[in-house]
């Protein structure tokens, strides 16, 4: 398979998952097939709920997941690689850029407290900034743009990972949220390899989330919480259980692995779920955004790692042309620039 397919693929599943997510998110499958499915597991595009935050939403608009992602790569690009400039001024675009302001409007609250340590913003001290850690931001904030470390370091594992930290650390400073930077990039670089399997893809999630730990000791804050390396671990176990019954999948997942907003509950997840789904992008991605919680971003992190494995051939015609409209993003375009400037 051709590179550029990889990285489309990427872009795309990214991308579809971000915006099929975006709908069910803080939803439990119940809920998600009663009010969103018509009593069947959601496997498309769908109009927002009477409770969204942003009402008048086309169907297929992305959230700020893969807006910021998409951001960053143009700034990567300009660069001509990954620094931490390119990733501050990404955020900081999306924030300041009136076109942008769909995706803004969302930003979770971790990416607002690092936008203010970019920005230098001085708050009032409070107790919790002098305690020896720090758990309100261990969030995925981190992971759900670091996939595009992996895109542009395919095969080379420690360089994601070591990327992923440099995109993520200034705004997400967090052991446990860099751990899970660099477990999703990590996975993503080798999902862009030929010949690559779910056990390697997986493995590789292991490792970058065990390498990210240790190297985010060095630079970020430390945080008491569960460890993503353990947890992938138990959700491939659970994936590998109910690789023929998704929905019992969901269900087991969400209780004992969790969906939620944290690293150490999203990212571990999305490993379960690709492999239950046998990596296939439609599928792994339906496993992800019906199971609630974080959905949108469970969704761009598991679409963006199955879309570099399986190649943009594994993605139903549609969808990119209808993203791109919908968004008003050059996908192909950016696809075509990293096939170029990636070594």
């Amino acid at each position: 398979m051709k590179r550029y397919d990889r990285i489309l693929g990427s872009l795309v599943g990214a991308a579809i998952g971000n915006a099929m997510g975006a709908p069910l998110e803080t939803r439990t499958l119940d809920l998600i097939k009663k009010e969103l499915g018509h009593g069947e597991l959601v496997r498309d595009y769908v109009d927002m709920p009477y409770d969204a935050i942003n009402q008048n939403i086309r169907p297929g608009t992305v959230s700020y997941d893969f807006a910021i992602s998409y951001l960053s790569l143009l700034e990567f690009v300009k660069e001509g690689g990954i620094t931490k400039e390119a990733s501050a001024r990404a955020l900081l675009e999306l924030k300041n850029n009136p076109k942008y302001e769909v995706y803004a409007a969302r930003t979770d609250t971790a990416t607002k407290v690092g936008l203010d340590r970019i920005e230098k913003v001085k708050h009032e001290w409070t107790p919790y900034d002098d305690l020896p850690v720090d758990n309100r931001y261990l969030t995925s904030s981190a992971a759900m743009r670091s996939w595009v470390c992996g895109l542009w370091n395919p095969g080379k594992v420690e360089k994601a990972i070591d990327d992923a930290i440099l995109m993520s650390k200034e705004a997400y400073d967090n052991v446990i949220a860099l751990s899970g930077a660099a477990s999703i990039a990590a996975a993503t670089a080798v999902a862009m390899l030929d010949g690559s399997t779910l056990s390697d893809i997986v493995e590789a999630g292991i490792t970058g989330a065990h390498k990210g730990y240790e190297k985010a000791m060095y630079v970020a804050r430390n945080s008491a919480g569960a460890s993503v390396e353990e947890r992938i671990k138990l959700a491939v176990k659970i994936g590998l259980k109910y690789s023929c019954d998704h929905e019992r999948c969901i269900r087991e997942m969400t209780d004992l692995i969790g969906t939620g907003i944290n690293a150490n509950e999203a990212i571990p997840s999305v490993f379960g779920f690709l492999v239950a789904s046998g990596g296939d992008v439609m599928e792994a991605i339906c496993l992800a955004v019906n199971a609630g919680n974080d959905s949108d971003t469970t969704g761009v992190m598991i679409g963006a790692i199955a879309g570099a494995f399986k190649g943009i051939k594994n993605i139903p015609e549609k969808h990119l042309p209808l993203l791109s409209s919908v968004n008003d993003m050059d996908i192909e375009a950016l696809a075509k620039r990293l096939d170029e400037i990636i070594l």
